[in-house]
Order: C-alpha cells, then structure tokens, then sequence
C-alpha cells in the first residue's frame, strides 16, 4: 500500500545512529525525517524519469533512463548533512529491484561536478541484503569518469549527501526498493 507519493520537498527517511557514532542506518520504514528527493537528468536538458513513493516496505523509486538530449541518469538523493564513515567497514542495502545496476552515491561537495565516492551493485528481484565492501568503493567525476588511485578511506569522514543512482549509459525502465542502508 502506498502511504505517500513524492511531489514536491517531502520528509521521509529517518537516520538512526547507534551507540558507535560511525554505524549509521537509514531506514526508509519508520518515521518520516530528512528529506530524500529525485534528481533527474532534466536538469541538464535530458528526458529520464524518475520517481519514489513510500510504501509499508520502504522507498520505492522506478523510472526509466533515457539518452536523448545526451541524458542517461535517474537518481534520488538524501537531505545535506555531516557524516563521518571514517572507520567504514562494509555498506549493507536491504533491497529488492530490476533494470540494474544501481549506484550508492556519497558526496562530499555541494557543488555537482566534485568527484563522488560510488559503488555499484545488482539487487535480486526478492528482497535480500547487498554487501558493499569498504574496498570496493571509487571516486568519479561528472566529467573526467572514474579516478581509480586516489586513497579514499580518510575522506569518508567528511560525507554530506548520501544518495542512489540508475547511470550505467544504457535506456532501459527500473525499479528499486529500499527498507534500509546500514553503514557498518
């Protein structure tokens, strides 16, 4: 059942912190806090779609990425923040979903074209757990790409948005459905 549909700024996920201040998990099922919202590739003159609703499971985002007018991503980012994951271990996403894979963004910069740290993932059609080891994340940058060498660990202590994206270059529908992202 949905419980709500996107339409504007809208509160919705809680950010729970447990005793360790660095394992944090972000739980799309209780309580409604910061704000996640869709970003699309409108924004630069691109035709993806993109939308969430919130159901009794979690966040629901579908849409279907299209490459016209040199567009090619959907995403849907959380509120700005202050996060530490410097002693990060794994990133664990419990999910379901098709049309992958799927991007778990993490910026440190406000400004859109500062490399991110990413990692990408395949979700199953039933829900399931996907566990992103802390070494398999990488940098990239909306215009240069990837940046494999870069040490990355001490710069997840400074994280401001956390965030999920469909940008692999292919035009195809998706859909993704979050209960949580634990950060461990």
């Amino acid at each position: 059942m949905v419980l709500g549909t996107w339409l504007g700024f809208r509160e919705s996920a809680a950010i729970e912190t447990t005793a360790n201040m660095n394992d944090q998990i972000i739980s799309f099922d209780q309580h409604p806090l910061p704000a996640w919202r869709p970003l699309n590739d409108g924004v630069m003159g691109g035709l993806s779609e993109g939308t969430i609703d919130w159901t009794s499971e979690g966040m629901l985002w579908e849409g279907k990425t299209r490459l016209e007018n040199n567009g090619g991503f959907s995403s849907v980012r959380g509120p700005w923040s202050q996060l530490n994951y410097g002693d990060l271990k794994q990133i664990v996403i419990t999910c379901r979903g098709n049309g992958g894979p799927f991007k778990l963004t993490m910026e440190r910069s406000q400004q859109w074209w500062m490399p991110y740290i990413y990692a990408s993932f395949s979700p199953t059609q039933e829900w399931g757990e996907v566990v992103i080891p802390a070494s398999e994340l990488l940098w990239s940058q909306a215009f240069s790409g990837d940046y494999p060498n870069i040490p990355l660990m001490s710069a997840l202590s400074n994280i401001q948005r956390v965030g999920l994206m469909k940008y692999d270059g292919s035009a195809q529908a998706f859909q993704l459905q979050v209960k949580d992202i634990r950060f461990e």
